[in-house]
C-alpha cells in the first residue's frame, strides 16, 4: 500500500516560489540584500537537470552549498571511486563553498535568472554509462510503488447459449471459467476451475520468483515448456525455470552488437541503421555503450554522426549480423521440470503415480553461436535432443536433432535442419527466404504416447517473400511430403500478392495446390478490405478452391470505460449460407458480449440452426485491506481508493479528452486490471471533483507489477491541505525572498515540507494536515512561526498575516 501524493522536499515549488524566481531581478551584485540568504533551485550538468539543491548566499557573495544533497544528486553521474574520493573530502561537513569544490575538481557556478547551480563535470570523472537505442525499459523517475504484501482475485467468466433452431432448443447448460490467485509476500497460489455440470478442478500452484536471480519455482501442477523434438507431458511435482519472456521482458537478451565511444565536449550523437535515422541524443562529455539497437533480421550497418558544439564532426561506424533466436554470449534460458505424471478426462486432472520428468537448457557461447540440449523422461523410456543455432555469412542456419527409446515403441531418431536469409532491412527492398528439412524415423517417439505416429519418412519446404516498393509485397511457398509404407506423398504451393492501392483499400489474391490422400485441389482467393475512417472497416473475399463467398464489417467505438466493438458477417458456400455478428463491450465492473449465427440451407432456403451466445466476464479484487469488482484480471491489477477526505469524490483512472478506463464508486476503488508482470507502467489518475485546493499528489504513479500482484494505491491523505499566507518579521518588515521548511508538532519525527516566500514575504505551501506546524525560515532556521490548520479543514486554507515566535 502507497500514499499518492507528492515527496514533501518538492511540494514546496507552489506558486510562491514561481513569484519568487519572477520577482527576483538579475543583479550585477550577486547578494545585494546585504545579508545572508538561503536559497534552493535546479542543479544542472550543463543542460541536464539533476534536480534541486538548496545552498547559502552569503552577505559577502559567497556560496555555501549542503552536502548532504550535493553528494546524493552526484552519485549517479559520476564514478564511484570518484564519489568516494568527495565524499571523504567532505565527510562531516555541513556545507562547502564554491571555491572548496572548484578545487577538489567540480566548479560549480551560479545562475541568478533561475537560483539556480550549473556543474562542470570533467568526462574523467564520470561513469561509463549505458545508451539505449531502442528505448529498452522505461526509464523510471522518482519512486517506484510497491505491490500490496496480501493481494488477491477472482476471474469469472461466464457464457451460455439459446439456441432458436436446432438440437436442443432453448439455453445450454451455463459454463463458468474461474481463475483466480492469492499472492502474500513474493508467494503466489493460483488456481484454475470450472464450473459446468459439475466443479473440475484444472491445475493449482505455488509460484515464486527469484527476481534476483532470474528464476522461478513452481510446485504443484506445472505447466512445462518445450523444446525442440522432446516434448513435455502434464506433470504435478516441482520446477526451476528462467525464460527471459516471463521473467523479464523487457530485457533485451539478442545479442547487442556493443560498441563505445568518448565525448571531450557535450555533443549531439545521431544513430543510423541501415541508413534510416533511429535517434538523434544530445549528450554531456563522458564515456558511452551504445547497446539495444532496433536491428532487422539479417545484416546490419550502423552508423554513429557525432556534432560537438565546436562544429567537429566524426563518424563512427560497424556491422552486426542479428537473429531473434540467438541468445548473447553467457546468457541462458533453462526449465526443468520434475514429478509425477498427470493426465486430463471429463472429471478432471488425475495423477497416475508414475515418475516423469523434462527440461531444457540454452546458452549462448558467443554472440553467433547458442547452443542447447533438451529431454523428457518417465518410467517407459525417453528423448534426448540437442539444438542449434548460428548466425553464419550467409544466414541463420538452425538444427534440432533428438533420439528416443520407449519401451514396447523401440528406438527412433529425429532431425530437422533449417536456414533463413533476409535481404535488404529496407521496408521498400525487403527480402526473406526460409527454407527446412526434417526426417523422422517410423519408431520415434515421446513418453506420453502408446504408438508411434510419423507417415512421413522426409519433409521439406520453401518460402520467400518480397516488398516491391511500399505498397506492394509477393511471396510463395513449396512444401513436399515423402509418404512412409503404403502412405501417399503429400505436396502444396502457394503464391500470394498483396497492394495497397491507397491509405484506405487493400488487396490481396492467393494461388493454391494442395494434393493429398488421392486428391488433388487448385484454386483462388480474392480479397478486398477498405477502411472506413479510424474505426471501421469492411471485406469482401472470394475462394474459388472452397466455393465460398464471404462479406464482413467491423467497427469500434470509444476508449476505455464505455467502448465498444462489433462485426457482421455473410458468408455462402455449395450447400449453406450464413449470417453472424458478434458484439463486445467493456464495462467499468465488467466485460461482455455476444453472438448470433443463423445458418440457411441452400437447396430449401430454411433455417438449419441459429443460436445466441452471450458471455460476461468480471472479477473481485482485493488489496491489504480493501475489495472492489472490476473487469476481469489474468496477471496482475492497481486499486485505486479515495482517501476518506475526499468524501464522495469519484478517483477516475487514465482520464483524458472525456474518457477513463476505470473509475470509484459504490463497488470499491477503481482498478486497473491489465498490468503485466515485469512491465513497467505509469498509471494516471485525477479527482475532478475533490474540494478546492485539495493536494490529491502527483496525479501518476509508476508500477513494475511482479507475477500476480495486486497494489493498494491509496489516492489522497491527511497531508492533502494547501496553506497561503504572509510571513512578517518583528518590525512588521516581509520576510522576504527566503526558504522555509513546516514541521508537524505531533510528529517531530517526519521529514519538513518545503516553502519559499516572495518579495512581500507571501508563500503558498502543500502537503499539510489538520494541527499544529513550526515553520522555521532565514539561516539555520534562525526565525520560526507557529500555524494552526483548523480541524475539519480541506483544500485551502488562508492563514493571513503571521508573525513570529519570541526568541528563547
Amino acid at each position: 500500500m502507497i500514499d499518492a501524493q507528492p515527496p514533501s522536499y518538492y511540494s514546496a515549488a507552489s506558486e510562491a516560489a514561481f513569484e519568487v524566481i519572477q520577482t527576483a531581478p538579475p543583479s550585477p551584485a550577486l547578494n545585494p540584500s546585504g545579508r545572508d540568504v538561503y536559497l534552493g533551485g535546479p542543479l544542472k550538468d550543463g543542460p541536464f537537470i539533476l534536480g534541486e539543491i538548496s545552498y547559502l548566499l552569503t552577505a559577502d557573495a559567497r556560496i555555501q552549498v549542503d552536502v548532504d544533497p550535493l553528494l546524493d544528486l552526484l552519485q549517479p553521474v559520476i564514478s564511484p571511486a570518484s564519489w568516494q574520493a568527495l565524499a571523504s573530502a567532505l565527510a562531516g561537513r555541513q556545507r562547502v563553498s564554491t571555491v572548496e569544490l572548484t578545487d577538489l575538481g567540480f566548479p560549480i557556478a551560479y545562475d541568478p535568472a533561475t537560483f539556480g547551480l550549473t556543474l562542470s563535470i570533467s568526462p574523467d570523472v564520470r561513469p561509463r554509462t549505458s545508451l539505449s537505442i531502442s528505448g529498452g525499459r522505461e526509464q523510471f523517475r522518482g519512486p517506484v510503488a510497491k505491490p500490496a504484501n496480501l493481494s488477491a482475485y477472482v476471474t469469472t467468466y461466464l457464457t451460455t447459449d439459446y439456441v432458436h433452431v436446432g438440437e436442443d432448443t432453448g439455453f445450454g447448460t451455463p459454463s463458468l471459467l474461474i481463475d483466480s490467485a492469492v499472492r502474500f509476500r513474493g508467494v503466489v497460489l493460483e488456481n484454475e476451475a470450472t464450473l459446468e455440470d459439475s466443479f473440475i478442478r484444472e491445475g493449482t500452484r505455488l509460484v515464486y520468483d527469484d527476481v534476483a536471480r532470474t528464476g522461478r519455482w513452481t510446485a504443484g501442477d506445472l505447466r512445462p515448456q518445450a523444446r525442440g523434438f522432446s516434448g513435455a507431458s502434464p506433470i504435478a511435482g516441482l520446477s526451476l525455470e528462467r525464460v527471459y519472456a516471463d521473467l523479464d521482458p523487457q530485457r533485451n537478451i539478442q545479442p547487442r552488437g556493443q560498441r563505445s565511444f568518448t565525448l571531450v565536449r557535450p555533443s549531439t550523437v545521431e544513430v543510423f541503421i541501415n541508413g534510416r535515422s533511429v535517434q538523434q541524443t544530445r549528450l554531456n562529455p563522458g564515456s558511452y555503450d551504445v547497446s539495444d539497437f532496433p536491428f532487422a533480421q539479417g545484416g546490419n550497418d550502423v552508423r554513429l554522426v557525432i556534432r560537438d558544439d565546436a562544429g567537429v564532426e566524426s563518424v563512427f561506424s560497424f556491422s552486426i549480423f542479428f537473429d531473434r533466436s540467438l541468445l548473447a554470449a553467457g546468457l541462458t534460458e533453462f526449465g526443468f521440470y520434475a514429478g509425477t505424471r498427470t493426465d486430463f478426462d471429463q472429471g478432471g486432472r488425475k495423477y497416475s503415480g508414475d515418475a516423469a520428468g523434462s527440461g531444457f537448457y540454452r546458452r549462448g557461447l558467443t554472440d553467433d553461436l547458442t547452443a542447447g540440449a533438451n529431454f523428457q523422461a518417465s518410467a517407459r523410456g525417453g528423448v534426448v535432443g540437442g539444438e542449434i543455432v548460428w548466425a553464419a555469412p550467409i544466414g541463420t542456419i538452425g538444427m534440432n536433432l533428438a533420439g528416443s527409446s520407449i519401451a514396447d515403441i523401440g528406438e527412433g531418431y529425429a532431425l530437422n535442419l533449417s536456414f533463413e536469409r533476409v535481404f535488404g532491412a529496407d521496408r521498400s527492398s525487403a527480402r526473406s527466404l526460409n527454407a527446412t528439412v526434417q526426417t523422422i524415423s517410423e519408431s520415434f517417439a515421446t513418453p506420453g504416447v502408446e504408438l508411434a505416429d510419423n507417415p512421413f519418412a522426409y519433409e521439406a519446404g520453401v518460402t520467400y517473400s518480397q516488398s516491391i516498393g511500399t505498397t506492394q509485397y509477393v511471396s510463395a511457398d513449396v512444401f513436399y511430403s515423402v509418404g512412409r509404407g503404403a502412405r501417399e506423398d503429400q505436396a502444396s504451393a502457394r503464391a500470394s500478392y498483396g497492394w495497397r492501392a491507397s491509405g484506405r483499400l487493400l488487396f490481396n489474391a492467393e494461388a493454391n495446390f494442395e494434393k493429398r490422400q488421392n486428391r488433388t485441389e487448385t484454386g483462388i482467393r480474392f480479397g478486398l478490405t477498405y477502411r472506413m475512417g479510424s474505426y471501421a472497416s469492411a471485406t469482401a473475399e472470394v475462394d474459388s478452391r472452397r466455393n465460398r463467398a464471404r462479406v464482413g464489417y467491423q467497427t469500434s467505438r470509444g476508449r476505455g470505460v464505455g467502448s465498444w466493438s462489433a462485426a457482421a458477417n455473410l458468408d455462402t458456400s455449395e450447400d449453406a449460407a450464413g449470417v453472424n455478428g458478434s458484439f463486445t463491450a467493456l464495462l467499468n465492473r465488467a466485460e461482455i458480449g455476444g453472438s448470433h449465427l443463423t445458418s440457411f440451407n441452400a437447396d430449401s432456403g430454411e433455417i438449419s440452426d441459429q443460436r445466441t451466445s452471450f458471455r460476461a466476464g468480471g472479477a473481485l479484487v482485493y488489496a491489504d485491506g480493501k475489495m472492489a469488482v472490476s473487469r476481469p484480471i489474468y496477471d496482475s491489477f492497481a486499486l485505486f481508493a479515495p482517501h476518506a477526505s475526499l468524501n464522495d469524490s469519484q478517483v477516475y483512472v487514465e482520464p483524458r479528452e472525456g474518457n477513463y478506463t476505470a473509475r470509484s464508486g459504490r463497488l470499491g476503488g477503481a482498478v486497473t486490471p491489465e498490468l503485466s508482470a515485469y512491465s513497467p507502467r505509469t498509471v494516471m489518475f485525477d479527482v475532478p471533483d475533490a474540494p478546492t485546493g485539495y493536494d490529491i499528489g502527483a496525479g501518476s504513479v509508476q508500477l513494475l507489477p511482479p507475477y500476480r500482484s495486486g497494489y493498494l494505491i491509496t489516492v489522497g491523505s491527511d497531508y492533502s491541505v494547501s496553506a497561503t499566507g504572509q510571513l512578517v518579521q518583528a518590525d512588521g518588515a516581509p520576510l522576504k525572498l527566503l526558504v522555509g521548511t513546516a514541521y508537524e508538532m505531533a510528529r517531530p519525527d517526519q521529514p519538513g515540507v518545503r516553502m519559499f516566500t516572495n518579495n512581500s514575504g507571501r508563500f503558498a505551501v502543500q502537503g499539510l494536515r489538520p494541527g499544529r506546524w513550526r515553520i522555521e525560515a532565514g539561516v539555520d532556521g534562525a526565525q520560526t512561526y507557529m500555524i494552526v490548520i483548523p480541524a475539519g479543514a480541506d483544500g485551502l486554507v488562508r492563514l493571513g498575516v503571521i508573525t513570529p515566535e519570541p526568541r528563547p
